[in-house]
Order: structure tokens, then C-alpha cells, then sequence
């Protein structure tokens, strides 16, 4: 677990939510714009319009690939109360 300042700590979780944004933005641009590209196709997949099957599993295929990639990559593991800890001795009721 890394020890960071409050400054770096503050860095660190718009960093997060910047990542965050992004990937949601990347899901939300997909799953609607496939659904609406593909609307007018006759195909079935597995009994479903191509537009649902692409738009719905490829936004989830994309989202937890996401989330991988963000905890790889760009989520870190710190102590967000060091102070608070100290003073209750370190136990956490």
C-alpha cells in the first residue's frame, strides 16, 4: 500500500475519475451508436436484432475490459486516513 501526500493523493484520484469518465463516455458512444447504425439490419444473432447483440454485449465486453485495464493501469492501492488511523491505534472497530 504506497503512502502518499495530500496533494499527491488528490492527483491520483482525479487521475481516477478522469479514467473513469472516459471509459464511460467510450461504453455510453457504443452502445448507443451501434444500436442506432445497426437498427435498420434484418440479421439475427442467437434470436436477437445484430444492433442488441452488438450494442448491449459489446458495451458489456467493453466495460469489463475497462475495468482491467483501469486497475492495471491507472487505480493505485494507498491509505486515504493515515491521521485517523494512528489515533484509534492502528485497530479498526
Amino acid at each position: 500500500m504506497k503512502k502518499l501526500n495530500d496533494n499527491e493523493i488528490h492527483e491520483q484520484l482525479m487521475r481516477e475519475i478522469k479514467a473513469t469518465f472516459i471509459l464511460i463516455a467510450i461504453v455510453a458512444v457504443w452502445h448507443v451508436g451501434f444500436a442506432f447504425l445497426l437498427d435498420g439490419i434484418d440479421v439475427l444473432v442467437f434470436g436477437m436484432p445484430l444492433w442488441f447483440f452488438v450494442s448491449t454485449i459489446g458495451a458489456f465486453v467493453i466495460s469489463v475490459a475497462g475495468v482491467f485495464v483501469l486497475l492495471k493501469k491507472v487505480f493505485v492501492n494507498f491509505e486515504l486516513d493515515e491521521e485517523a488511523d494512528e489515533e484509534r491505534g492502528g485497530d479498526v472497530v
